[in-house]
């Protein structure tokens, strides 16, 4: 059985953000605003359903899905991106890729007007959550896993590394 992601966890540190919602070519405005923001995480796991809420007071994100089943992700209203996501078991790691700009996920690029989509896989590797998305950007993913009572979140697109640490308190 996979390690136990349920609980809320609060932002203690995130590190690089800015620079990591750039590199997914998010708008300056919306860059400035979600720097600011210091957003809370609430995940409900039961086996391998995951429903992950990124909550903030600007705007809130949730991604629910199913390890081997392929979905869409829609981030209208986040960066007006979409995706299509396919979670796969693989063990007890979990990664994954996404834009995200915490709350800003995994999606595709809304270019020249024409939405494109993305292929994206969420599975387990060891006591971690990867996520790697193929789309219109290159090396883009994240890995989340807990140390203690710390939630570790690692966003990376195109070289780019985004820290995030989430502090459990329930």
């Amino acid at each position: 059985m996979p390690v136990d992601f349920t609980g809320y966890w609060k932002m203690l540190a995130n590190e690089n953000f800015e620079e990591y919602l750039r590199a997914l070519d998010v708008n300056v405005a919306l860059r400035k605003i979600a720097n600011l923001l210091k957003p809370d995480k609430e995940i409900v796991q039961e086996g391998d359903h995951m429903i992950i809420r990124t909550l903030s007071t600007f705007r809130n994100y949730i991604m629910d899905f199913q390890v081997g089943k392929e979905f869409e992700e829609d981030l209208t209203g986040i960066d007006d991106r979409k995706c299509m996501v396919q979670v796969q078991r693989l063990g007890f790691l979990l990664l994954s890729v996404w834009p995200s700009a915490h709350p800003v996920p995994v999606v595709a690029h809304e270019a020249q007007g024409r939405r494109e989509s993305s292929k994206t896989t969420v599975s387990w590797d060891g006591d971690k959550l990867e996520c790697v998305q193929k789309g219109e950007k290159e090396g883009r993913g994240w890995t989340q896993w807990i140390e203690g009572d710390e939630l570790h979140l690692e966003m990376r697109v195109e070289g780019v590394v985004c820290k995030q640490v989430f502090k459990k308190v329930n």
